[in-house]
């Protein structure tokens, strides 16, 4: 009999155990669902990459930096020519010289003592006043610009607009991109991202954010709100410590920074100064009459004449031009075999004046005599434009 109750009490011994144990077992099976539901839970509530609580800040755009379409290798600026354009009694244009020919097109360029000038061929006009104010245009900019840098500035080619006054205020527009930045003289404004359908207003105290689906706003004190309308989550910091969450209208305060102060919209850059005009050399046109008597190659013995070369040495040490050339022309007057001998003699009594100037640079001379006209010889002026000497620097 005893050998059957102390059967009985260690299979209730077992029993109790095992049931014990189940339980347990059942409880923290409970505990870990709760656990992994809270962290799904917790993860529906925060912005991806921030912590719970947390209300992302609002990035203040920034224009991108503006540049004025140049070829690097063939430019030369019009600074360059100003001390040259100083020098009476000689023309000077910016010339494409190719296989040693002058090409590009018909150059028209006048520049006065201070730098400023006009310029324009087929596809290009620039004025400007020496100091980068001015106007410019080619098929793909146009600038119109105060010294000061305000003035506008289009870009056919990229769709950007920008209009701004002397204290960095005014209008971004970028057409391409369906992107818009106004700012204010104490940096509020407002930018605008169409393609994204983003809008971003920077106002005196606080900024808002507003997209298709997410609404954010920093309210300046550190307090702000954060709104995804497809998770149906709002987020409000308070500013003092603390945020409020609200997930599918279930609320929970969590431990939260304030946010930080938001800052303005940056000044607008200035518009970019007058660009250099492309060419590769610098063409120097002198005046064979200024120089030479009829069907003399000597320079002329006289202080206009020996003004012109004596001035023109003056600026080209200055300059410390380190090569150049001398070309001789001639109208078609006498034989092409006279001429010829003319224009090269011409071409090298000029750098032999250069020479007892003090140029050091090295020279090159060539005449072409009557082969390469710049006007019809059928008239007595086009004959005039004809008769010349060119001095062609290099710039590159």
């Amino acid at each position: 009999m005893k050998k059957v109750y102390l059967a009985a009490a260690v299979l209730a011994l077992i029993f109790g155990f095992s049931y014990c144990y189940k339980k347990d077992k059942t409880e923290k099976t409970a505990t870990e669902k709760e656990a992994v539901v809270n962290e799904v839970k917790n993860e529906e509530m925060i912005v991806p990459g921030y912590a719970l609580g947390e209300i992302p800040a609002i990035s203040i755009p920034k224009i991108p930096n503006l540049s004025v379409s140049e070829n690097p290798d063939a430019k030369i600026t019009l600074d360059m020519a100003k001390k040259i354009s100083s020098v009476p009694g000689i023309t000077i244009s910016p010339v494409k010289v190719e296989d040693g020919n002058i090409v590009g097109g018909s150059y028209s360029m006048q520049i006065g003592k201070n730098g400023d000038g006009q310029y324009s061929d087929k596809n290009k006009s620039v004025q400007t006043d020496g100091n980068g104010a001015g106007q410019y245009e080619d098929d793909k900019i146009t600038i119109q610009r105060d010294e000061d840098g305000a003035g506008q500035y289009i870009n056919k080619v990229t769709g950007v607009t920008l209009q701004v006054d002397k204290d960095g205020t005014g209008q971004y527009i970028d057409e391409k991109n369906d992107l818009s930045i106004q700012v204010n003289k104490d940096g509020t404004g407002l930018y605008t991202d169409k393609k994204n359908n983003v809008t971003i207003y920077v106002n005196e105290n606080d900024v808002r954010y507003v997209s298709t689906n997410i609404e954010m706003v920093n309210n300046g004190d550190g307090s702000g709100t954060y709104t995804n309308k497809s998770k149906n989550l709002v987020i409000e910091n308070n500013g003092k410590g603390k945020a409020k969450i609200t997930f599918n209208g279930q609320t929970t305060e969590v431990d939260a920074k304030p946010l930080e102060k938001p800052g303005k919209l940056a000044k607008l850059e200035m518009v970019p100064p007058v660009p250099s005009i492309e060419a590769n050399s610098l063409l120097i046109n002198l005046d064979s009459e200024v120089l030479f008597d009829v069907n003399k190659y000597d320079v002329r013995v006289h202080p206009e004449a020996e003004e012109v070369l004596k001035n023109l040495a003056i600026v080209l040490k200055e300059m410390d031009v380190k090569n150049f050339e001398i070309d001789g022309h001639t109208d078609s007057d006498a034989s092409d075999e006279y001429n010829q001998v003319l224009s090269e003699k011409r071409a090298n009594s000029v750098k032999n004046f250069l020479v007892s100037q003090g140029v050091t640079a090295e020279i090159t001379t060539k005449g072409y005599g009557e082969s390469k006209p710049v006007a019809s010889n059928d008239t007595a002026e086009g004959k005039q434009k004809n008769r010349r000497v060119e001095i062609i620097i290099p710039t590159i």
